[in-house]
């Protein structure tokens, strides 16, 4: 079975999306299923020095932007591709290079960073070269979490309080028509519909209902993050201090708690490592702390604007805090776990599912109250081998979620393409791919 993934984005992008989508390619083409063979398809070029992701990529790079991105920096100049005019053009270059290939099984098209004011115009210039098309989209509108949080109820979670006023946020914000993220998610025209968390897929499924074939696939990881790492023993070393105690951060703009970060830092004593982030606002966050507080605390914080080893990251803390309050899935907080490093962030339902249950939670509807955090920090510092249980523990949770999902959605794919399912287990931990 041949699989087509079209994502006008990739690696060496590092945003969670571009992630994904490379993780979901090199899967594919790792799985111990000979029939299988997966290609992404993007509008990115590879960068030297930079993770530039799994193998069979069909790079389509546009002059302008090889030139934005070689004047600018990858982050800022992928930019170019982010409107409608850019996203004709790049379909342009696909449909030429698709009808002079056989056509593919499968098409999985990730529609979020397709800017492009009619979704099923893209969709009906791709089908001619896919006999199925499967349509991806990850995120939901902030408008629609705002809302939701502001009707919530301590006791009761997001999705019950979405089933409580879904008919006023129906009614008030236009979510199958004008918002731009969902209106390309449970598209009619498609049967087949991938989602990154159970929570999204439900959420759609109250707001903008399809009788759609619907598959959540949570990010997979590849053999190489479970390496120097004994999940047989819970056991690290516990610090003393908290001048010697390391927290991380990634990518900390306002919907990841920027304010939230800058206090804590301000209020601790605790080393920082704080990496951009793909989309990150790392220089912005830096001067937000010289503009509040008259100083970046260089002396414990230490902000890095890329890795391309990213697994270093979560080896050279001690613990993640993460205060986001809306999330696609939580991919940094799953990875985290895998790494046995705990993981402070707040209770939203993806996030939860992305940490399995296993990090130390913190209310949404408490977000703003900063004495919160700081217990919440305090607990994880001072209780340090029960936190390193719990993550040895939701480690192997993870691990043994991914391989059960990676057979059922290779089944799911069969089912789709019309192949016989293999229902045997072909999965194994050491074969879970991603880009070397």
């Amino acid at each position: 079975m041949k699989i087509g993934i079209v994502s006008v984005t990739s690696q060496p992008c590092w945003g969670g999306a571009e992630i994904y989508l490379n993780r979901l390619n090199a899967f594919l083409n790792n799985c111990n299923d000979e029939n299988m063979e997966s290609w992404l398809i993007t509008g990115v070029p590879e960068i030297e020095k930079y993770d530039n992701g799994s193998v069979n990529q069909i790079r389509l790079v546009m002059p302008q932007v090889e030139d934005a991105i070689n004047t600018h920096g990858i982050k800022n100049g992928v930019d170019v591709l982010f409107d409608s005019e850019q996203t004709q053009l790049w379909l342009d270059k696909v449909e030429e290079k698709l009808s002079n290939l056989e056509p593919f099984d499968i098409g999985i098209i990730y529609l979020q960073t397709l800017f492009f004011n009619d979704v099923e115009e893209v969709l009906k210039r791709l089908r001619p070269y896919f006999k199925h098309l499967i349509t991806t989209s990850f995120d939901i509108e902030s408008k629609v979490i705002e809302k939701l949080i502001s009707e919530n109820k301590r006791t009761e979670s997001l999705l019950e309080t979405l089933d409580r006023v879904k008919d006023d946020v129906k009614e008030n914000l236009s979510v199958s028509n004008d918002t731009h993220l969902m209106k390309s998610q449970n598209i009619p025209q498609i049967k087949n519909h991938l989602h990154i968390s159970h929570f999204n897929r439900d959420v759609l499924k109250l707001l903008k209902p399809s009788d759609s074939n619907d598959y959540v696939f949570q990010p997979i990881l590849h053999k190489k993050w479970l390496e120097n790492i004994d999940y047989s023993n819970h056991y690290q070393l516990i610090k003393t201090k908290p001048e010697d105690y390391t927290i991380g951060v990634i990518n900390p703009n306002s919907r990841k708690g920027n304010k939230i970060i800058a206090e804590i830092i301000a209020k601790t004593q605790y080393k920082f490592l704080i990496l951009n982030g793909g989309w990150g606002a790392g220089d912005e966050f830096n001067n937000y702390l010289i503009s509040e507080y008259n100083t970046n605390f260089s002396e414990r914080v230490k902000i890095l604007n890329y890795s391309r080893n990213i697994i270093s990251f979560y080896d050279s803390i001690d613990a993640f805090l993460f205060p986001s309050w809306i999330e696609g899935y939580g991919q940094v907080a799953q990875e985290s776990i895998t790494r046995k490093k705990p993981v402070i962030t707040t209770n939203y339902p993806s996030i939860q599912q992305a940490t399995i249950g296993k990090g130390k939670y913190i209310n949404i509807k408490d977000y703003h109250n900063i004495d919160v955090w700081l217990e919440a920090i305090e607990d994880v510092y001072d209780n340090q081998g029960y936190w390193h249980f719990e993550c040895n523990d939701g480690a192997l949770m993870i691990l043994n979620r991914m391989q059960y999902q990676g057979n059922e959605f290779i089944q799911w794919l069969q089912q789709i393409g019309g192949q016989p399912e293999k229902l045997e287990s072909n999965l194994r931990y050491n074969s879970l791919p991603l880009s070397e």
